[in-house]
């Protein structure tokens, strides 16, 4: 059955949604979600952050202290991708921030610490550079507590920029608090290319997975 994340979303409004469950029907809708060949992927994976995320061949790939950034032009063409705008282009960000003062918190102690309003107040210009929160449109947030870690998830509009000559721009926010590390996975695109990105957008999130601190040092 073809099930893509809006349409999960819907369904679970107003229920708890375990991270797991969450996590396994993104996995479910990837391995049928489309009807030809799955786009060829690279792995990254960081020892110091504890992640690894798989990201779209094809792309360009940007790395600074905490951050990986993929472009991708729109027909994941490296030498396309490597002239792309990112504020114009697919683009997937995965972000991991230490926050050692969290690493002995339980998940309601980090909703505090971290709360659903903070989230969103981050939105408006970590995902859209808007300074403006009236003019970003923040829908379907969610928060989930399980198994020590905290996950928040909207779906974000972002408004036009005329003066950059920006058009509206959609995209999807996975922020994972766990004790000692925040992880922020954002998948953006122009308004018009977003859902025709969707088997991309939902593999990307589907494949991220965090490495238990025990496992790391083995």
């Amino acid at each position: 059955m073809d099930l893509g994340l809006g349409e999960l979303r819907a369904r679970t409004a107003g229920t708890p949604v375990p991270v797991r469950a969450l996590l396994a029907c993104l996995l479910a809708f990837f391995a049928g979600a489309a009807n030809g060949e799955p786009a060829a992927t690279n792995t990254f994976e960081n020892a110091r952050f504890r992640y690894s995320v798989a990201l779209p061949q094809g792309c360009r790939y940007e790395e600074g202290p905490g951050t990986l950034d993929a472009v991708c032009s729109p027909e994941l063409d490296a030498d396309k991708s490597g002239r792309a705008p990112a504020a114009a282009s697919l683009l997937f960000e995965v972000g991991a921030e230490p926050v050692p003062e969290d690493a002995d918190n339980a998940p309601a102690s980090l909703a505090r610490r971290y709360s659903e309003a903070n989230f969103k107040d981050e939105l408006p210009e970590a995902i859209c550079g808007e300074a403006d929160r009236a003019r970003v449109k923040i829908d379907n947030v969610r928060q989930v507590l399980e198994g020590g870690r905290v996950v928040y998830t909207a779906d974000v509009a972002c408004p036009e920029i005329r003066f950059l000559g920006l058009g509206e721009r959609a995209a999807f926010a996975f922020f994972l608090i766990t004790p000692g590390l925040r992880y922020r996975l954002v998948a953006r695109a122009p308004k018009e290319d977003f859902e025709q990105n969707r088997a991309l957008i939902d593999a990307f999130f589907a494949s991220f997975r965090t490495v238990p601190l025990e496992a790391n040092k083995q």
